[in-house]
């Protein structure tokens, strides 16, 4: 029996090309790979949006916190992947206005779940942390199952620097590894199984259990100091 695998790109890139489209197609062409890897049969449907060209639609949605027809057909095909490729450049320590104002436009309960691989550009691999403490947080407060290795990619990575400034393992070594743990994740049905235990908890007569940190679960026999001290 074929399985079939959606996979949405987002690329922030501002040009075209870009380095951050180049990183995109790396990463998803990998992972489409991977998933067929261990020889069940899967098809892989991969959809790769250049979020440039939405760049009104988000703006608009922004302001009038509904998306229009056309960002309403991208919260679609979100909707309905089974994991999203997230690709920006980094521009002063941080992911690019363009990537951060389409995520503040669209409902956050649209990435619960959601397996999610990063991948970020920049100049040099000064910016390299910029994934860890500034990207990463992101999808953590979104709630999606964040891929355990995310991909930098400086200038000197795709050639264009001579001198040595790449990362020492390849980058085609490190988008491999990204791709695989996607792979593992989505094999293993981790969304599908968040989802369902989603929907369960949303079914009549379910009390559905608050969302909250760890520290709930550390807490979770706290008493109320009017109740210890009798007046409750």
């Amino acid at each position: 029996m074929t399985t079939t695998v959606r996979l949405l790109a987002l690329s922030a890139g501002l040009s075209t090309p870009s380095s951050t489209r180049m990183l995109t197609d790396q990463l998803t062409r990998e992972s489409a790979a991977a998933l067929g890897r261990d020889g069940s049969e899967v098809e892989v449907e991969v959809r790769t949006i250049e979020l440039r060209e939405y760049a009104h639609d988000i703006t608009d949605a922004l302001l009038t916190r509904f998306p229009g027809e056309r960002l309403a057909m991208v919260v679609e095909q979100i909707r309905a992947a089974d994991a999203v490729i997230a690709v920006t450049p980094i521009f002063n320590v941080g992911a690019s206005g363009l990537f951060k104002m389409f995520f503040d436009a669209l409902d956050v309960e649209l990435w619960a779940r959601k397996p999610v691989l990063l991948g970020a550009t920049a100049g040099t691999a000064r910016h390299s942390l910029a994934i860890d403490y500034a990207i990463r947080p992101l999808f953590g407060y979104l709630r999606s199952e964040v891929v355990p290795t995310a991909v930098f990619a400086a200038s000197s990575d795709f050639g264009a620097d001579t001198e040595g400034q790449a990362d020492e393992q390849p980058l085609t070594a490190r988008v491999r590894r990204a791709a695989a743990e996607l792979a593992t994740m989505l094999r293993s049905g981790l969304g599908e199984a968040a989802a369902a235990a989603d929907e369960a908890e949303d079914q009549p007569g379910q009390e559905r259990a608050p969302r909250g940190s760890s520290l709930d679960a550390e807490f979770s026999d706290f008493v109320p100091m009017g109740t210890l001290l009798g007046r409750d």
